[in-house]
């Protein structure tokens, strides 16, 4: 895996989240796409397993990096580094998992993983916070609330990537990904 346009990918997915999120919002609730994430779980369906493990890793961080929390008291907000990037790596190995279930190259498989590994990772993410809420009660949070918007937006993620996984799949030759096929009768 090319790790330059990995990182331009990055880039640019990150100004797509960062730019787009705002006006892709259903109504007016805080349901939105994540760009990230189906960026996260198309370098999952054919990188090399350890590969995709730090990529992911490092789109979490992205994440963590870009989103600042609010206080409860209306103090100035804060950066936690962590909850994404854990939910990235665990939305990671569930695409890992499930990826040779797949006909990889459909953009629903990708649509179907992306709605399900994000809401992992929502679901990992909405855990943290809630714990933390639980102990130190700095951060406006709601959990059941923010839980059923974050699955929300895991199903538009969904349907978004339909339309993005075409593009991902059109560019994959620039990753330079690597199919090994396993065989059963490798000598160890």
């Amino acid at each position: 895996m090319s790790w330059v346009v990995f990182a331009i990918g990055a880039w640019i997915m990150l100004g797509a989240e960062m730019g787009l999120k705002g006006s892709l919002h259903l109504g007016g609730t805080s349901i939105a796409p994540s760009f990230l994430a189906i960026y996260g779980v198309f370098i999952a369906c054919y990188a090399p397993p350890r590969a995709a493990q730090w990529a992911c890793l490092s789109l979490g961080l992205l994440i963590d990096l870009t989103s600042p929390l609010t206080r409860a008291d209306g103090g100035a907000s804060f950066t936690v580094l962590g909850p994404n990037a854990l939910g990235a790596l665990l939305m990671c190995q569930l695409v890992l998992a499930l990826r040779g279930l797949m006909f990889r190259r459909n953009p629903l498989s990708l649509a179907f993983l992306s709605c399900v590994g994000f809401a992992l990772w929502q679901v990992v993410y909405t855990a943290i916070f809630s714990l933390r809420h639980l102990t130190v009660d700095s951060t406006a949070w709601n959990p059941s609330a923010e839980l059923w918007t974050r699955l929300g937006s895991s199903v538009y993620t969904g349907v978004v990537a339909i339309l993005v996984s075409l593009v991902l799949i059109l560019a994959m030759p620039l990753f330079g990904f690597q199919y090994v096929p396993y065989r059963f009768s490798q000598k160890r």
